[in-house]
C-alpha cells in the first residue's frame, strides 16, 4: 500500500508498506544460527520519502499470517496522519490489498505496552496482545526519538469490501507508539 500524506503544499510524507512478503535465510548471533522458511516467515517493508513536522506521534501496526487457509495482512497507521485526507490503514486477504479510508480507534496503555491493545473501526475488529515491548529513548532536548514497539498476536475479524468477514487468530506482528522530533 502506498500514501501519500500532504501537510502542507512544501511538506508531504510519502509512504510505502508492504507486509506478507516471504522472508528465507539465516541470521547468525553469537554462535547461535536462526533459520528462517519462506513457508512460514515473513518480512515487512516500509519505505518512505519526504520532509516530517518537526515533533511527529505516530501509532503502526502491521501483522503477516494465516488463518483458516487465508493469508491475512494487517496495516494500521494513527495519529501522523490526523487533519489530512488519507490513512495509511489496509487488510490484505490472499494477496489482495484493500484500502481501509477510515481513520481506526486505538486503546492501549502507554502505562503497560504489554497488556492488550485494541484497533477497530467499520471493517476491523481485532485484539493485539504483545509478549515483549523494544523500548528506546535518545532525548537531547532539541532532537529526540522515543518509541515503544510490542511483538506478539493479533486476533479478532477483518472485513472484506464485499461483505466477506474473515477470522483473525494469531498473526504475528507488532504495533507500536513513536515521538520523533527532528
Amino acid at each position: 500500500m502506498n500514501v501519500v500524506v500532504p501537510w502542507s503544499r512544501r511538506r508531504y510524507q510519502y509512504t510505502r508498506k508492504h507486509n506478507c512478503l516471504r522472508a528465507s535465510g539465516t541470521v547468525r548471533m553469537r554462535d547461535r544460527t536462526y533459520g528462517f522458511d519462506e513457508t512460514s516467515a515473513y518480512a515487512t517493508l516500509d519505505h518512505g520519502r519526504g520532509r516530517w513536522p518537526y515533533s511527529t506521534l505516530w501509532n503502526w501496526a502491521s501483522g503477516s499470517g494465516h488463518t483458516d487457509g487465508h493469508e491475512i495482512g494487517l496495516q494500521f497507521g494513527a495519529k501522523w496522519t490526523d487533519g489530512t485526507p488519507p490513512t495509511e490503514n489496509a487488510i490484505r486477504i490472499d494477496g489482495r490489498i484493500e484500502k481501509i479510508s477510515e481513520e481506526l480507534t486505538w486503546r492501549y496503555d502507554p502505562q503497560d505496552w504489554l497488556a492488550p491493545w485494541h484497533i477497530s473501526g467499520r471493517c476491523v475488529d481485532l485484539t493485539f496482545r504483545p509478549e515483549y515491548n523494544r523500548n528506546s529513548c535518545h532525548d537531547r532536548i532539541v532532537v529526540r526519538s522515543r518509541e515503544d514497539q510490542a511483538f506478539g498476536v493479533f486476533s479478532g475479524t477483518v472485513t472484506a469490501q464485499d461483505g466477506t468477514v474473515y477470522q483473525v487468530r494469531d498473526v504475528y506482528g507488532w504495533a507500536e507508539e513513536v515521538h520523533r522530533r527532528w
